[in-house]
C-alpha cells in the first residue's frame, strides 16, 4: 500500500489540461490519506497499466479504416510486465499527449475494448479535421509508432436500476462513450433498465460500430434509432434496421414523454448539439442530463 507518486514539472504540458496531473495528484493523495485511516486499506490500489498521474507508452499494433476520415486505431502496452491490466469505467477517457516542435497538448479520446483484446489493449475511433493538429497527427500513424497515454478520467457512474431509462442522444463519434455503457447495463442481468440511445450521422457509410448496435437489438430493454440527415437512394439495410432517413427532431423525443425524475439523459457531440437539446429538456424540466 503506498501513496500516489507525485508528478514532476515535466509531465505538465502546460495546454490547460482538465483534469490537470497535479490536481489528480492532490485527489488521490486525499484518497489515500482517507482510505487508510478507514478499514478498506486493502482495497487502495489496483495494478492498472495506465495511470492518471504519468504518461505511459502505448504502441500503435493495428489500424482500421472505418469510413471516410474516420479510422480505428488499437493500442498496446510498451510494458511486458504480465501482472497489470489496462482497466477503465464505462464512459471513462483517456488523455493524449502530443508533442512537436512548435507545441505540447492533450486530447481526450474515449477507449473501446475490442472481443480479441488482451487486457493491456484498448482502441479509439478518430475522426481527423482538416485542420486539426492532433486528429492529423494520430490519423496518419502507422503500426510500431508509440504514442503517450494517461487516465482514466470520468465521473459518469453506472447503478443499477437506479433509472427507469437512459435516453443517450449522440452524433458522430459521440457514441463511443455510450457502447461501453450500454453493454455493462446490459451485460447486468438484474439490471432493468431501459436504454433508448438516438444516434445522429451524415448518412448511412458514416455509422460507427453499426454492426455491434445491430447485433444488440436482440435486449429487450435496449432500443435504438439512427437519424441520416443525407439520405442516399439505393442503400441496403439489415433486417429490420432502424434507420430514419431525417434528423433527429423534437417530435421523436415527445413520443416519450412524459419525462421523471427516473429518467437521465446522455448527451455527446459538438457544443451547438448538445446545447440544442440541453435547452430542450430544460424546458421539459428534465434534470438528470449529463454531457460527454
Amino acid at each position: 500500500m503506498n501513496p500516489p507518486e507525485e508528478p514532476s514539472k515535466e509531465d505538465c504540458c502546460n495546454s490547460g489540461c482538465n483534469p490537470c496531473i497535479f490536481e489528480v495528484y492532490e485527489k488521490q493523495l486525499l484518497l489515500y490519506k482517507k482510505r487508510k485511516e478507514g478499514d478498506n486499506a486493502s482495497e487502495l490500489f489496483f495494478p492498472n497499466a495506465i495511470s492518471q498521474l504519468h504518461y505511459t507508452q502505448f504502441t500503435v499494433v493495428d489500424i482500421a479504416e472505418l469510413c471516410e476520415a474516420h479510422k480505428l486505431l488499437t493500442f498496446k502496452l510498451k510494458s511486458s510486465d504480465k501482472n497489470i491490466r489496462v482497466t477503465w469505467k464505462p464512459g471513462d477517457h483517456f488523455l493524449l499527449k502530443f508533442t512537436n516542435e512548435n507545441c505540447s497538448c492533450t486530447r481526450a479520446y474515449t477507449p473501446l475494448k475490442q472481443k480479441n483484446n488482451t487486457g493491456t489493449d484498448f482502441s479509439i475511433i478518430i475522426k481527423r479535421y482538416k485542420n486539426g493538429l492532433v486528429s492529423n497527427y494520430l490519423y496518419n500513424l502507422k503500426p510500431g509508432q508509440d504514442v503517450l497515454w494517461r487516465g482514466p478520467y470520468g465521473a459518469y457512474e453506472v447503478i443499477p436500476n437506479k433509472f427507469s431509462r437512459i435516453f443517450m442522444i449522440a452524433q458522430g463519434t459521440g457514441i463511443v462513450p455510450f457502447m461501453s455503457i450500454i453493454e455493462s447495463i446490459l451485460e447486468n442481468e438484474d439490471d432493468m433498465t431501459k436504454l433508448i440511445l438516438c444516434y445522429c450521422c451524415r448518412n448511412v457509410d458514416s455509422i460507427l460500430l453499426r454492426t455491434e448496435l445491430y447485433s444488440m437489438k436482440c435486449y429487450w430493454n435496449f432500443t435504438y434509432s439512427v437519424f441520416l440527415s443525407d439520405f442516399k437512394q439505393n442503400v441496403v439495410y439489415k433486417y429490420q434496421e432502424p434507420i430514419l432517413n431525417h434528423k433527429l427532431n423534437i417530435e421523436e423525443l415527445l413520443k416519450f414523454v412524459p419525462f421523471s425524475e427516473k429518467d437521465q439523459f446522455l448527451l455527446c457531440g459538438s457544443t451547438q448539439f448538445m446545447e440544442h437539446f440541453k435547452l430542450w429538456l430544460k424546458i421539459q424540466e428534465v434534470e438528470n442530463v449529463i454531457t460527454f
